[in-house]
């Protein structure tokens, strides 16, 4: 989510598409600077993009890992987060604990102790607020219990108003990316519910989406490993294009090599003018 001035951030496809951790590391490079002398490149067909012109002042990610989603009820802050209108992007990672692998990517700021979350956060947020340039700062936080989930959402509420007040009184943006774990049962269970809504539209729209050409319900076959990278054989629409560019370019150059030889080799034999010409003859006499 954008806190400040905004327009750094940019919706371009559904958030149920999924993704991989790198494809999520290379949106965070994207973004901020994370102590880079250039400019990464996204992983294309990703839910969410960074502006091309609009760089943001700064970010944080936060992980919440563990029993974090089970005890949601207890925290509302994050839970209104999760809401599509509350934020400006999801991205949706499959695999066994991606969250971990991605705040592990990051070297995140790891607390033990939920009364130490407070501190480690305000700290996170003076220094994105002190710091020159983009800096992306990064912390986890291991949730046990209820009572852990209610210490993390009080400290994390605290922490939106003090980066949304600062960021608005300085013309800034700041990002912050909430990483929740989820659990491996509940994620299927989740993607079992969106493939029976699924079906349910496909039905009740009586083949609309086959007049389409079949865009709603079209998934591309394959499956995750253990890394949440996904793996297929198919190939997407920018690999098809990528592929056609350079094969048509390099049969053009190629047919342009052939016929500059092809015309060499054929070209009529003369006397030259410069040796047999009437120059020549002068300078014989």
């Amino acid at each position: 989510m954008e806190l400040g001035k905004g327009g750094t951030l940019h919706r371009v496809g559904e958030s149920s598409t999924p993704s991989s951790t790198n494809g999520v590391m290379s949106f965070w490079r994207s973004l901020h600077d994370a102590d880079r002398t250039s400019r990464s490149t996204q992983v294309p067909g990703m839910s969410v993009v960074p502006d091309l012109f609009v760089r943001a002042d700064g970010g944080v990610v936060i992980g919440l890992t563990g029993n974090a989603e089970e005890n949601l009820s207890s925290m509302p802050t994050v839970a209104a987060l999760l809401n599509e209108e509350s934020n400006n992007g999801k991205i949706n990672v499959a695999g066994n604990k991606s969250g971990r692998k991605l705040m592990k990517g990051l070297q995140a700021t790891r607390i033990e102790e939920s009364s130490n979350f407070d501190a480690t956060l305000s700290a996170k947020a003076k220094s994105i607020l002190s710091a020159n340039g983009n800096k992306l700062e990064s912390m986890t936080m291991n949730v046990n219990n209820a009572e852990d989930a209610k210490q993390v959402d009080a400290s994390l509420s605290r922490m939106l108003k003090v980066l949304a007040k600062e960021a608005e009184a300085k013309g800034n943006t700041i990002i912050v990316h909430l990483v929740l774990d989820r659990d491996v049962e509940t994620e299927l269970a989740a993607i079992n519910a969106e493939e029976r809504r699924r079906l349910n539209d496909e039905n009740n729209n009586d083949g609309d989406n086959n007049a389409d050409g079949g865009e709603d319900g079209y998934e591309i076959p394959g499956y995750y490993d253990d890394d949440g990278n996904f793996i297929t054989n198919y190939r997407t629409i920018f690999q098809i294009q990528y592929y056609g560019v350079i094969l048509w370019t390099s049969v053009g150059l190629f047919s342009i090599f052939v016929a500059a030889n092809y015309a060499t080799m054929n070209m009529p034999l003369m006397p030259d003018t410069l040796l047999f010409g009437e120059s020549a003859k002068m300078v014989a006499e």
